[in-house]
């Protein structure tokens, strides 16, 4: 009984990774690892308190597109979460000759932990 909600919240990750990884990317901009990310599930990841599970997942991608091309790009980007659209983060790196423009992509997700003893209070 106590592994059901795990494996509840395991598979909510691993759909938000694979909708993450699998949202169509900007124009010149390419994964270099692709499948690699990192995805993460933990209690208060943002802060604050209360019984709920926090999803993070990161790619690291490149890109020949100018910093403010790539945010107006995720601006639009609708990519869904558990029960409402993910909230999209990013953060970029100075330009590299070799790579262009390193940036990483982070969706984050929230939702109530539901007896998931890694999110619960």
């Amino acid at each position: 009984m106590i592994m059901i909600p795990v494996r509840r919240d395991n598979a909510r990750l691993d759909a938000l990774y694979d909708r993450a990884l699998n949202y169509p990317l900007p124009p010149n901009t390419r994964n270099e690892f692709w499948g690699d990310g990192d995805a993460t599930i933990q209690k208060n990841m943002s802060g604050g308190s209360g019984d709920y599970c926090d999803y993070r997942v990161r790619i690291t991608l490149h890109t020949s597109l100018t910093e403010a091309e790539i945010r107006r790009y995720y601006s639009k980007a609708k990519i869904a979460g558990a029960e409402h659209p993910a909230h999209i983060t990013l953060w970029f790196a100075e330009p590299d000759e070799w790579y262009g423009r390193g940036y990483i992509l982070e969706v984050y997700d929230s939702h109530d932990s539901d007896w998931d003893w890694r999110c619960a209070l």
